[in-house]
């Protein structure tokens, strides 16, 4: 399976699952030193308003190295010759797969902020969606009992905040991110091999579920959070930064304008 082959069943999984996206929010980027190709989109759901002020979305992407390239379009047999030379039995290759990243986003708009929740009703929110994220994404491929490969994985939430100069924290931003594994036939000479590997159709279909599961909870957990944020009284102490709109003095005979 090529670059284009792949990418091409990936989106066509991704909009099957309703995960839609608009030609103007794919990304595909080559690196000139390297060869290594990236693609990803972007993906806005339709939050509920319960989910404001946050605003939701998902990153989806992965890379294309040279070396995937080389195994998608030379026969197994004849890389394996390329790479080692001429053997009488050649070894055994490991099957072909390929990363694909999810990044979940809840982002406040621009040059907003918002106090930071309670520590106690933070650490609660955030060891729900850590567990309902490692439920969709933890996945391990075991032999004798023991761990050889990792199929899925997530990283901690990532909490985008602002110090300001009196040394108050405020939140701007959440994401986490997670990855699963998706395996690629590999090109054989032998046509028995090649009836054996799989097409990733069913995989692609089944990873597309699992993210749009995710985005689902992702984006019902940052309405939750919206709703208790948004009712949270400040703090008695806090006072505001500069004077509001409706606070400034009237006086429409000194503006600063032209002429003073």
């Amino acid at each position: 399976m090529r670059y284009d082959e792949f990418r091409d069943q990936l989106e066509a999984a991704l909009q099957r699952n309703s995960l839609h996206f608009h030609s103007l929010q794919r990304v595909e980027t080559i690196e000139l030193a390297n060869t290594v190709r990236y693609w990803k989109v972007y993906v806005h759901g339709a939050a509920p308003p319960s989910a404001k002020p946050f605003h939701v979305s998902a990153e989806i992407g992965f890379a294309w190295s040279p070396f995937d390239a080389a195994r998608a379009y030379a026969r197994e047999e004849d890389l394996l010759t390329e790479l080692i030379g001429r053997r009488k039995q050649l070894p055994r290759t490991e099957r072909r797969w390929k990363r694909v990243d999810l990044s979940l986003h809840a982002g406040l708009p621009y040059g907003s902020t918002t106090a930071m929740p309670e520590p106690q009703l933070f650490g609660a929110w955030t060891a729900s969606i850590l567990e309902k994220v490692h439920g969709a994404f933890a996945d391990v491929e075991e032999k004798e009992g023991r761990i050889v490969a990792v199929l899925g994985s997530h990283e901690d939430l990532d909490v985008h905040a602002r110090c300001q100069p009196d040394g108050v924290v405020s939140l701007k931003g959440l994401a986490i991110s997670g990855f699963r594994i998706v395996h690629l036939p590999r090109v054989w000479d032998d046509p028995e091999r090649r009836k054996a590997e799989k097409d990733p159709h069913t995989e692609l279909d089944r990873l597309a579920r699992t993210f749009k599961t995710t985005l689902d909870e992702w984006t019902k957990s940052v309405s939750e959070l919206a709703t208790w944020t948004r009712y949270s009284p400040p703090a008695a102490e806090a006072k505001p930064i500069e004077p509001g709109f409706e606070d400034l003095p009237e006086d429409d005979d000194n503006d600063g304008g032209p002429g003073r």
